[in-house]
């Protein structure tokens, strides 16, 4: 019990500091969806074990392009790979830490973006932010801010270590 409420103590401060990205340099209101996204970790992180593989699963939908330019884009899968770090000494199930991969997105047309995804929940290691900047495809040029609704983590997390962060719902805007 005291475990869990440690864990809600971590998602509730986190929740409670706002999550910002820098100024994007494209067009603002490029697009804008609704999405979900799994962060799997290899090795599970734990107090002591503080960098893994990182994989990221999710998808886009109820695309809509405000400025029209990319009306085509409804929805999409996205997959990438990268590392996880954080501090040592952390609650097994503290979602508090940096996720660097590269990533791609395919798209309901076929076409795919590639992107690099970074993802700040260490305030001491920054800003807070989840954003990711698009190196070729549809939106190339463009930054991607997410903005994650809920948080959950694995459920035996407290036990066996944080192997996955999980959020349901997020918003995502490119400009």
């Amino acid at each position: 019990m005291r475990r869990m409420a440690a864990i809600l103590v971590s998602l509730a401060t986190l929740a409670l500091i706002p999550i910002t990205a820098p100024p994007a340099l494209a067009e603002q209101g490029d697009l804008a969806c609704t999405g979900n996204f799994q962060f799997n970790f290899t090795p599970p992180l734990t107090s002591t074990t503080t960098t893994a593989d990182a994989e990221v699963r999710g998808g886009l939908v109820d695309c809509v392009s405000p400025n029209g330019n990319y009306t085509r884009l409804k929805s999409g899968v996205r997959t990438g790979f990268g590392t996880v770090n954080r501090p040592a000494g952390l609650e097994s199930c503290s979602p508090v830490m940096t996720i660097t991969e590269g990533a791609v997105l395919t798209w309901n047309t076929g076409e795919k973006s590639k992107f690099a995804i970074t993802v700040n929940t260490d305030p001491s290691n920054g800003r807070i932010t989840i954003s990711a900047y698009f190196t070729s495809g549809p939106l190339a040029g463009d930054t991607a801010n997410a903005f994650p609704i809920v948080l959950h983590t694995n459920g035996d997390c407290a036990v066996n270590g944080l192997s996955q962060l999980t959020s349901d719902l997020l918003e995502v805007f490119w400009e």
